[in-house]
């Protein structure tokens, strides 16, 4: 027998919850019900067993009795419907003016497409060693040189992990990095080359490279072991078992395979091929195969130091050490001191500039400078939709008018225009995505993308990332035409009367225009000038010859045997060696004074064969060539351009030749024996330097062909076969001289390539806000055109009224984005030693270009407006 219960309510929240949730008739319907069972499972199973029961009681009547009876659901006929409705009517509206939304959509989505790419392209830069276990712990020494203003630099000598440890107690793990380990290994009669890094056991418990073959605890733990990546090990033993097995590796000795890695499950900074272990580096060292770095304070460019610290160790403790470290191994204002600074692994890529970085990546201005051209775009876009869409409200003032009439306040009405936007912009989305198929391969064929090594593949992520960033765009651009048509009155909206005193007194919209022509001409400006600056480079004259000379890279073979080869064809004019390509960007130097006592500058210099000068037909000023069949005497003496003649305080050319210098470190002295006019041997950007040619074939790394160019395929075929049976087992690096030089300046173009297509989006984009904004001027104007013609005025007095406002904003966004445009372009033009000029050229095919589209948009719709039948637009008066 049921004993009697004290009554206890049910929740209050869920009581009150239901009441609202449901009509009056509803509730009172089926709440004694939902008592009673309550009552029941108190009784039964206690007062907490109940009150969860009556819970999933209260959802379970909301499900059957409400959601499926229409018209009883407050929430789903108030907010669901509402919801619905918002679509269904901003899709009609859209539907219905088919002109608008085509405009809309084709601005938006091609200016999105172009953002999306940049997302990848910032998404794929900022995942970078994510998958690291450690990267946000991880960090590594810097380092600046003093007394020199420079950016700082990756690596720093290597005793300097050691001093840490000794003085500082709280490294959990600690790797170091030394560069210089490569070379070629004989695999099958061919040669492939192989780079890497020698360094330590902890590289593995630190990092989180895994080792599908072998024991992470010994793998480097022995002097010439090696682990190889996957690919690598597949690439030199195909299907046998890497482990065990010996590689000859160039001058580096030989080395036994002790691990294989598995795939990198991201992308790392950290480039490399295979890992040798630390402990091989010191008998290379001993018999000078490589520089000097162990135990070496000065070597500040060999080495990478990595470290984690133990829970409780603070980082700025540590920099404390660092100071005393520079204070104990460098002397105050020495030419050779260092300042130690430390990164955040996690902070690499994208980070800051640093040189001698271990791989190659993005540095943050890079990414900063993507994100504002994806501003620039989708402002310009952001500005047309508004344009645009104010536009088009004059069309929608009667619905603004009966929805206001009918009982739909001012929110509802912003809710409305705002689906509507968002709906454009997720449309837009759509046709982005399809045009994303066309524009990544287009990214992925720049030289920079091969440099900084994109994958733009979108990922879940990065298709939530665009949906939020159409939503967020829809928004934005919705906004104000939203407000804008939810102001207007009742009464004057239904007579189609809205003031035109206020729709023209809107400075915002003109500013947003005269804005967007600001851009528009500031983006023309550029695209121009770096095209000119591109060809002023391309097409100079950089002071040596480059016509029909091959460069062939020796790859470590004997320059005079292969050179007694190629003498033998008939078609080869000259043949010469250097170490380095002239204008290439790369720089050998040496610090070099008259005579002790003499203050030391920097001078670069290229080694060279006694053919150099007449191959490249550089002009001898002064002395003599190199002497033929001299090798002794030419190993002494030198020959200087015009600017190292003025550096070392000669009068003229003619008192330098005879004179002697000295190489730092260096007790003999070298002869001048002759000058040259100056040519570019740097790149155009960085001008001319001191700069000598010297005999060393020691040096020699590429040998110059200067061939008839009668049929240079023909002639490269016969070189190609003289390479392969001088050097079987290497394949022939051999390209045009001309050829090197473009694809050097390939980057160049890539800008070219950006800031061009750029300015195409944001123009074209310029043209359809153009058209919106002339739209809408006239459309407010139409009575007082129809006035007018009735009153005798002629077609083109009206077009000169109506385009006078617009020409003036045009005329403004000239006067601003002119000034804009020479003021940042000169910034980056006073960067290169050569530089284009800004001329009037210039700003008249700008002002061509945007007064063309003007007269396209503003006059077509001008006389649109002088065609337009009186009656038809006075009819409502």
């Amino acid at each position: 027998m049921k004993q009697a219960h004290q009554h206890i309510d049910p929740p209050k929240w869920a009581e009150r919850f239901f009441e609202w949730y449901c009509y009056p008739p509803l509730y009172d319907s089926i709440i004694g019900d939902l008592y009673e069972r309550f009552d029941d499972n108190v009784e039964q199973y206690g007062q907490r067993k109940a009150n969860r029961k009556f819970c999933f009681d209260v959802l379970r009547f909301m499900n059957r009795h409400t959601l499926k009876r229409k018209g009883q659901s407050k929430f789903y006929n108030n907010n669901m419907s509402i919801l619905s409705n918002y679509f269904k009517v901003g899709f009609r509206n859209l539907m219905k003016n088919r002109s608008f939304t085509a405009i809309n959509i084709l601005g938006l989505s091609v200016s999105m497409a172009v953002c999306l790419v940049i997302i990848l392209m910032i998404n794929d830069q900022l995942s970078y060693d994510k998958w690291q276990a450690n990267s946000e712990e991880t960090y590594r020494f810097t380092h600046y040189d003093q007394n020199e203003v420079n950016i700082p630099m990756a690596t720093v000598p290597m005793p300097l992990g050691e001093a840490m440890q000794d003085k500082f107690a709280g490294f959990e793990h600690m790797v170091t990095f030394r560069r210089g380990f490569g070379g070629d290994v004989i695999q099958n009669g061919k040669a492939i080359a192989l780079q890497g890094y020698f360094t330590e056991p902890s590289f593995f418990e630190l990092f989180s490279f895994e080792l599908e073959r072998g024991n992470p605890e010994t793998a480097l733990s022995t002097p010439n072991a090696i682990v190889l990546k996957k690919d690598i090990a597949e690439k030199l033993f195909k299907d046998q078992d890497p482990i065990g097995q010996t590689l000859e590796v160039g001058n580096k000795g030989v080395y036994q395979v002790t691990g294989v890695l598995k795939e990198f499950p991201g992308k790392t900074h950290i480039k490399f091929e295979s890992l040798v272990s630390l402990s091989s580096l010191d008998k290379l060292e001993k018999n000078k195969v490589l520089g000097s770095s162990i135990g070496n304070w000065g070597n500040g460019s060999e080495t990478w130091i990595y470290f984690k610290l133990r829970d409780g160790y603070s980082i700025e403790t540590l920099k404390g050490y660092l100071t005393e470290a520079e204070k104990e191994h460098y002397e105050p204002e020495s030419d050779e001191g260092k300042e130690f600074t430390l990164q955040k692994m996690s902070k690499i890529t994208p980070g800051p500039l640093h040189g001698n970085q271990i791989g190659a990546g993005m540095p943050n201005f890079f990414v900063i400078g993507l994100g504002v051209l994806a501003i620039l775009i989708i402002v310009c876009a952001t500005f047309n939709y508004t344009n645009l869409s104010a536009a088009r409200a004059l069309t929608r003032t009667k619905e603004v008018g009966v929805r206001k009439v009918m009982g739909a306040r001012k929110g509802q009405l912003t809710i409305q225009f705002i689906v509507e936007s968002i709906l454009v912009s997720i449309l837009s989305l759509i046709v982005a995505i399809g045009l994303l198929q066309f524009l990544i391969p287009a990214f992925q064929s720049l030289q920079m993308s091969s440099l900084l090594e994109w994958e733009l593949k979108p990922d879940l992520k990065a298709y939530l990332q665009f949906f939020g960033f159409s939503v967020l765009l829809g928004l934005i651009t919705g906004i104000f035409p939203s407000l804008y048509l939810a102001s207007f009155k009742p009464i004057q909206a239904m007579k189609n009367s809205v003031s035109n005193s206020k729709l023209s007194k809107l400075s915002l919209r003109k500013a947003l225009i005269v804005t967007q022509f600001v851009i528009s001409i500031v983006l023309i400006v550029s695209s121009v000038l770096v095209y000119k600056q591109i060809k002023f480079i391309v097409e100079k004259d950089y002071g040596f010859s480059k016509e029909n000379i091959l460069n062939v890279h020796m790859q470590g073979q004997d320059f005079a045997k292969f050179e007694n080869e190629l003498e033998k064809l008939p078609f080869v004019e000259s043949v010469t060696a250097t170490n380095n390509i002239p204008s290439m960007g790369t720089e050998y130097s040496d610090d070099v004074k008259l005579s002790d006592g003499d203050e030391t500058f920097s001078m670069n210099y290229f080694d060279v064969d006694e053919d150099y000068i007449s191959s490249l037909q550089l002009e001898l000023i002064a002395g003599s060539d190199f002497i033929k069949g001299a090798p002794s005497v030419n190993k002494r003496a030198a020959i200087l351009n015009e600017t190292a003649v003025k550096q070392f305080g000669f009068e003229s050319p003619l008192e330098a030749v005879g004179k002697q210098f000295y190489i730092e470190n260096d007790s003999l002295a070298l002869n001048v024996v002759g000058v040259v006019k100056d040519y570019n041997h740097m790149m155009l950007i960085m001008g001319i330097d001191p700069m000598m040619l010297r005999y060393d074939p020691s040096g020699f790394r590429i040998a110059q062909i200067k061939v008839a160019g009668f049929d240079i395929v023909k002639e490269i075929s016969a070189i190609e076969a003289v390479w392969d049976e001088f050097d079987p087992n290497h394949e022939i690096i051999l390209k045009t001289f001309q050829g090197e030089i473009d694809e050097f300046n390939a980057f160049f173009f890539d800008i070219l390539y950006i800031v061009g297509l750029i300015a195409i989006l944001s123009i074209s984009i310029a043209g359809m806000g153009l058209l919106g904004i002339s739209t809408y001027a006239i459309q407010i104007r139409m009575k007082e055109v129809s006035i007018r013609k009735v009153l005798g005025a002629s077609v083109k007095g009206l077009i000169f009224l109506l385009s006078k406002s617009l020409s003036i904003m045009l005329m403004i966004a000239f006067i601003i984005g002119f000034s804009l445009a020479y003021m940042a372009n000169n910034v980056w033009l006073n960067q290169f030693a050569y530089r284009t000029s800004f001329g009037f050229d210039v700003f008249l095919m700008t002002a061509l270009a945007m007064v063309g589209i003007g007269i396209a948009t503003i006059g077509w719709q001008a006389w649109r407006a002088t065609r337009a039948n009186p009656a038809a637009t006075l009819r409502d008066d």
